[in-house]
């Protein structure tokens, strides 16, 4: 019962900080802020590897991952790329293993590409991040409930015993009714298409993180936030959704415009 208390009133309190930010931030000052949430993903990411790899620097990894995702957001995806491969290779070569380059360039592109789709969807329409909001809360509210309440078949043991196909057929159904409610209500017509592939992959979103923490041993990425663990804990499927919700929208405009 503590733990489910601690959850909501994380949820709430995250919940409304995030609305605020969509809402009332400029688009630049909503990128810096994304910056900063790539910097702490970068440094839980990196902080996981860690227990693996002992020489990986998770605190300057992710102060670069924040540069990084400033570069992203304010210049070229081009130049974000190439950050990561000099950054990767001048920490990796002094070890001589392939491993710490295959690690650094995989947490980089992972937590900075991935949380950095928010700002960018945010700079496309503000309101589109509430359908993804909307989407993804309530499939992990749905999820959590339906598999606490009736969940029995487990989904995917190996990364995630707790999450069951009854949970997982609750996460979708959830998903696709708050988004298509609210992509409706801001006249985003378009949006159902994103949505539905979102209801889908936001959980593997879940449990890409979860395959990157079973390897190290680990049940959370951080600390951070009570009742959740760490912010990857909490993003890992809304960040998955967000890049389907970019891609879409990106694709759209290219069409249009040719």
């Amino acid at each position: 019962m503590k733990e489910l208390f601690l959850r909501v009133v994380s949820a709430i309190v995250l919940a409304a900080v995030s609305i605020s930010a969509v809402l009332y931030f400029p688009v630049w000052l909503f990128k810096v802020v994304t910056a900063v949430l790539s910097s702490v993903g970068t440094w839980e990411a990196a902080h996981l590897l860690e227990k693996r790899h002992k020489e990986i620097n998770p605190f300057v990894t992710g102060i670069f991952g924040f540069f990084v995702s400033l570069s992203l957001l304010f210049l070229s995806p081009y130049l974000s790329v190439f950050l990561i491969f000099l950054y990767s290779f001048y920490f990796s070569h002094r070890f001589y293993d392939l491993n710490y380059l295959t690690g650094y360039v995989f947490v980089l592109i992972y937590t900075v590409f991935f949380i950095s789709s928010i700002a960018l969807l945010h700079e496309i329409n503000r309101y589109l991040i509430f359908v993804l909001f909307a989407t993804v809360w309530a499939g992990d509210t749905a999820a959590y409930f339906v598999g606490k309440t009736i969940g029995k078949h487990k989904f995917a043991p190996r990364l995630s015993p707790k999450k069951t196909w009854e949970g997982a057929v609750g996460s979708f159904f959830g998903s696709v009714t708050a988004g298509g409610v609210v992509a409706y209500y801001f006249q985003f017509y378009d949006a159902f298409i994103p949505i539905i592939l979102s209801a889908f992959l936001l959980q593997i979103g879940d449990l890409f993180e979860s395959f990157i923490k079973r390897q190290v041993g680990e049940k959370d990425s951080s600390h951070l936030i009570p009742g959740h663990g760490g912010l990857l804990d909490r993003i890992d499927a809304l960040i998955f959704a967000s890049m389907v919700f970019l891609v879409y929208y990106q694709l759209s405009i290219f069409l249009n415009f040719n």
